[in-house]
């Protein structure tokens, strides 16, 4: 097997089977009938805009709007435009792109623990290629990314599933070609979990709720909104409770304004949290109660005054995204589409 070498700011780069030139910001792999490109300037261009397009189109269920799609590329703190590959026809059309990322500003209590692990944040192929051309941009594009991965020392490949940054958790099982794709290329199921949709113009605030939240309030617990003053007590105590990644989410609910997090509490003492409109979208979650405090209806009062919040700023559908909870979120009225995940990971052979 041929290598080649490139030297760019008096660093050696190492790559299999691929032909590199530098162009300014961008780095070109030539491979047979595409073209892979790492694009260093994504403010320029109408490279990411298609990349939205590209996945709306191979994913249907699972869309999202290209502001938000722009947000979560632009707005990671662990962004890396040399892991943002684009595949090229020879009219320089976009057929596919892989935006990969690994772990290395936040959250900054993660990154030793998932240090061997990089991600595909995001990966999406033109439907309207022919099987083989679909098979060759897809293949290409793995490719390249698994050789940096190898490069840089990881040992794990993980689809999609990049809390906080995810557009899906996982590989929606309706979508078989990537499936069987990624099987047939060593990736297999870690985990699987699934995203509720609920009808909000079919969703109400049941009387049995209001019963449970007025004699919780008589008991002294009080349901709030979360203030802006203490986004780092609340973030600091999710992060400690359950994750840094619920640390982060908290957080980015804490920067909207008003706040997007609702909070539990019984005199100075925190009991829960529910975020919603996360991350800018119509999605409640995450959700978290004091493992000590569970099982008395503190998390449903804060699920439906999230809920609520949400069918109020006039959203038609609300996305409980990333959970394994049935009986908890069945009971949400208006729950009518369930959509089933893939966590899928891969151990790369150095």
């Amino acid at each position: 097997m041929r290598q080649v070498e490139l030297n760019i700011e008096h660093k050696a780069f190492h790559c299999n089977k691929l032909y590199i030139s530098l162009h300014l910001s961008i780095i070109v792999r030539r491979i047979p009938l595409v073209k892979i490109i790492v694009f260093r300037d994504l403010r320029e261009g109408s490279y990411l805009e298609e990349a939205c397009r590209i996945h709306n189109k191979a994913f249907p269920f699972d869309n999202v709007e290209c502001n938000i799609f722009n947000s979560f590329i632009l707005s990671d703190p662990n962004l890396s435009e040399e892991l943002m590959l684009f595949a090229l026809d020879d009219s320089d059309v976009v057929k596919g792109f892989l935006f990969g990322v690994e772990m290395v500003k936040e959250p900054r209590e993660a990154i030793e623990t998932y240090k061997d692990i990089i991600w595909v944040k995001d990966l999406a192929i033109d439907p309207q290629l022919s099987r083989d051309e679909w098979l060759n941009v897809i293949s290409s594009l793995l490719s390249v990314f698994e050789g940096v991965a190898r490069e840089r020392g990881k040992k794990f490949v993980s689809l999609y599933a990049y809390a906080p940054y995810y557009f899906m958790p996982g590989i929606n099982i309706l979508y078989e070609d990537y499936l069987e794709f990624f099987e047939g290329r060593g990736y297999f199921k870690k985990e699987e979990n699934v995203n509720y949709e609920v009808n909000l113009a079919h969703y109400f605030y049941p009387r049995r709720v209001s019963r449970l939240e007025n004699r919780l309030t008589s008991e002294g617990i009080v349901f709030r909104r979360g203030r802006e003053e203490e986004a780092e007590t609340i973030s600091s105590w999710a992060g400690k409770i359950f994750s840094p990644f619920w640390r982060l989410e908290v957080l980015y609910a804490y920067r909207n304004k008003p706040p997007t997090i609702w909070v539990a509490e019984k005199g100075s003492e925190i009991l829960g949290f529910a975020v919603y409109l996360r991350m800018g979208r119509n999605e409640f979650g995450p959700i978290g109660v004091d493992p000590n405090k569970r099982k008395q209806g503190i998390g449903t009062i804060l699920l439906f005054k999230s809920l609520n919040n949400l069918k109020e700023a006039g959203f038609r559908y609300a996305v409980i995204p990333w959970t394994s909870h049935l009986y908890f979120y069945t009971q949400v009225p208006g729950v009518e589409k369930i959509k089933h995940y893939y966590v899928m990971t891969k151990e790369l052979r150095l």
